[in-house]
């Protein structure tokens, strides 16, 4: 025996409470899926060197995600290189062509493609630590 009366309930139209879906990411030109962000490395930089320095030229080129100058961990001195990050890889391809060996602040600089992403400083204490006991 049943307490409640069970009746027909239709189900929801198709596509009901669903989110819309994203439209694809396209780049700033209106193509086709987004590459991710390329980062240069420059060498030679100047023990004196700023990320403002970097900014300056690199930043002619289109929209810079980071500049990161690394530092020695435990003097705390410049080790005379640096990552550019673009948020488009065009633009990154273009500022090295441009930029590798051009003069900052009286030094050649030498711009490559960073072939990795960047480490953190755990990473980079644990790779100090190896070489130290090796």
């Amino acid at each position: 025996m049943r307490g409640r009366s069970y009746s027909y309930s239709p189900s929801p139209p198709r596509g009901y409470g669903r989110r819309p879906r994203s439209p694809i990411p396209r780049d700033r030109y209106g193509y086709g899926p987004r590459e991710p962000a390329a980062s240069l490395l420059v060498r030679n930089l100047h023990r004196d060197c700023r990320p403002e320095d970097l900014r300056g030229p690199f930043g002619h080129f289109g929209p810079l995600k980071d500049i990161y100058l690394p530092r020695d961990y435990y003097t705390g001195e410049p080790r005379g290189f640096g990552f550019v990050q673009f948020i488009y890889p065009d633009d990154a391809a273009d500022a090295k062509h441009y930029l590798d060996g051009e003069v900052l602040l009286g030094r050649e600089m030498q711009v490559l493609f960073a072939e990795k992403s960047r480490k953190k400083p755990s990473e980079m204490r644990a790779r100090e630590q190896i070489r130290l006991v090796g």
